[in-house]
């Protein structure tokens, strides 16, 4: 299947993500269409293939960084704290697209129709055998503005503003954007499109002790997460 039909399927799917990370989660123990919310959402937000990077403002400088804090506040209570949530995923990898679709399952009232439930075990399901796809989204309780600014961002973004300065690194190895896709009605968020092997070698291999995301577009909004290879296994297969 092409890519542009695999990306059809995405923003076919709408919903959109605003929930807490929750606690301890059992979504490696037992089928995807028995999880719970909170496990879903854990996996989204929380997880080998799903991370968050927080940027924080304490004072009226906003400030970045994974769990970041703007300098400023002392923690004494000086200053209000406010967060922004950057949702990263491996949208390519099953267990991301496993819990958007049971999320979208949990969120509808009565009966599943028969189309919908097929497309979202196809979208569930299906391989990316050529493509490495990140989706960025951002979520805040109390940062709007600073949501909207993010959320402009993103869909303003062009290749040219990407192409040298966004990469999946393992092994040393810098891997750059192929394509990019802003956001689009479809909750999933904008899409960093990489290509899955370069000289005939996969990006990413067992081996990998980590993979990095890089996008150091011209923002305080530069985003950098590090993912552990070994913990992105699924029964013996390593899955992004």
């Amino acid at each position: 299947m092409k890519l542009s039909n695999r990306i059809l399927i995405l923003s076919a799917l709408v919903l959109l993500i605003a929930l807490p990370i929750s606690l301890s989660a059992q979504w490696n123990k037992k089928p995807y269409t028995e999880w719970s919310e909170k496990e879903a959402t854990k996996l989204l937000n929380d997880s080998p293939w799903g991370q968050t990077q927080v940027f924080s403002d304490t004072s009226n400088e906003f400030g970045t960084g994974p769990g970041g804090r703007a300098g400023g506040g002392s923690g004494s209570g000086d200053y209000s704290s406010h967060h922004l949530n950057i949702r990263i995923r491996f949208l390519s990898a099953k267990p991301i697209r496993q819990a958007f679709s049971r999320m979208i399952l949990l969120g509808q009232k009565g009966a599943v129709p028969d189309q919908l439930a097929a497309r979202l075990k196809a979208f569930a399901t299906q391989d990316f055998p050529d493509y490495i796809i990140v989706s960025v989204d951002a979520d805040a309780n109390e940062t709007k503005n600073e949501l909207h600014q993010f959320k402009a961002l993103l869909s303003k973004l062009a290749m040219v503003d990407l192409k040298n300065v966004t990469y999946l690194s393992a092994n040393g190895q810098r891997t750059f954007i192929e394509s990019f896709q802003p956001p689009k009605e479809d909750g999933l968020g904008a899409k960093f499109i990489f290509p899955r092997n370069v000289n005939g070698k996969p990006v990413i291999a067992p081996d990998s002790k980590e993979i990095q995301f890089y996008a150091g577009f011209r923002s305080r909004f530069a985003l950098n997460m590090r993912f552990k290879v070994k913990d992105m296994m699924v029964a013996g297969k390593l899955e992004y």
